[in-house]
C-alpha cells in the first residue's frame, strides 16, 4: 500500500505557534529613510532575518524553558540541521517584507521546514524503545480521535503531512506530548539494535486489518486526495483511528517494530 509511508507524518507542531502565544505586537515601521542593511553587513544573514533571529529564538529559548516542547523540538531541530533555522528565517522574512502578519510569517517558515522535521522525526523513530514507539502510537491516536471530533478535514491533512488547520488547547496538549516523545529519543545515545519490520510485513498486516474492517481500507484511497469531500475525510479519520487501534492490540514488541517499519518507509 503506498500510503502506509504517511501514517507516520503527524505534524510535530503548528507553524506560528509561538508567534501567537506570546502575542507579539507588530513593531513600529523604519523611520522614513533609514536604510536597510545589506545582506553581506549581518553574514549570512540579511537584516530582515537577522531582526527575525533576534525576535523568535529568544521566545522558542523561553518557551521551551516553560516546558513547550514544540518549541523544544524546533531548536533540536535548528541544531541538528543549522540549514533549517536560515531556511525558516529566510522563508518568513519573505512573507513580512509581502505584507504578512508575525503570525502569517511562523506559519510560513514552518510550513518550509516541516519535510526536514518529518525526515528527523521519522529517523528518530528508528531508534525508539519499544516503550517510546507505543507511546508515540498512543498520542497519535488521540490526535486522530480529536480531529474527528474537531475537523475531519485535519485528518486526511495530517494524513498526508500537513498541518491541521484546527488549533485546541486539546491539540496543544497532545502535540506537547508528541513533541516530548520525539525529543527524548533525539536526545538520547543510541542504542542500536531495534528491530524494524520490513515494510512488506507492515503491509501484510495492514492487508489484515483492512480485510476485517472493509471501510478502513476505503478510507485508505482518499489518504493523499488533493481536495477530499468531508465524507472522504471522515473516512480517512476512521481509516487512521483504525490502523492506531489495532497496533494498540499488539504485543509491546511487534507494535514498536511496526511503527519503526511505517517510519522507515
Amino acid at each position: 500500500m503506498t500510503h502506509t509511508r504517511n501514517f507516520m507524518h503527524i505534524v510535530l507542531l503548528s507553524a506560528g505557534l509561538l508567534l501567537v502565544a506570546c502575542g507579539r505586537q507588530e513593531p513600529s515601521p523604519a523611520p522614513d529613510g533609514e536604510a536597510q542593511m545589506d545582506r553581506a553587513d549581518t553574514g549570512t544573514l540579511g537584516a530582515d532575518e537577522a531582526e527575525l533571529q533576534a525576535i523568535i529564538i529568544p521566545e522558542f529559548e523561553a518557551a521551551a524553558a516553560n516546558g513547550q516542547m514544540d518549541a523544544a523540538l524546533f531548536l533540536a531541530l535548528f541544531r541538528l540541521r543549522p540549514e533549517t533555522e536560515t531556511l525558516f528565517l529566510e522563508t518568513a522574512a519573505t512573507a513580512r517584507s509581502n505584507g504578512a502578519t508575525y503570525e502569517e510569517a511562523g506559519r510560513a517558515g514552518g510550513d518550509a521546514i516541516r519535510p526536514a522535521l518529518i525526515e528527523e522525526s521519522n529517523k528518530a523513530m528508528l531508534r525508539a524503545t519499544d516503550q517510546q514507539a507505543s507511546d508515540f502510537a498512543d498520542v497519535t491516536l488521540k490526535e486522530f480521535r480529536e480531529f474527528e471530533t474537531t475537523d475531519a478535514q485535519d485528518c486526511a491533512r495530517a494524513a498526508m503531512g500537513l498541518a491541521p488547520r484546527i488549533a485546541s488547547d486539546r491539540m496543544a496538549e497532545l502535540r506537547n506530548a508528541e513533541s516530548a516523545i520525539t525529543l527524548a529519543i533525539l536526545n538520547a545515545p543510541d542504542q542500536g539494535g531495534f528491530e524494524v519490520s520490513p515494510m512488506r510485513d507492515v503491509q501484510t498486516w495492514m492487508g489484515g486489518v483492512f480485510s476485517d474492517k472493509p471501510a478502513a481500507g476505503t478510507g485508505a484511497t482518499y489518504i493523499g486526495a488533493p481536495e477530499p469531500t468531508d465524507e472522504q475525510a471522515m473516512a480517512v479519520c476512521n481509516t487512521m483511528i483504525t490502523i492506531y487501534e489495532e497496533l494498540g492490540k499488539l504485543p509491546l514488541a511487534r507494535r514498536a517494530a511496526y511503527m519503526r517499519g511505517m517510519s522507515a518507509g
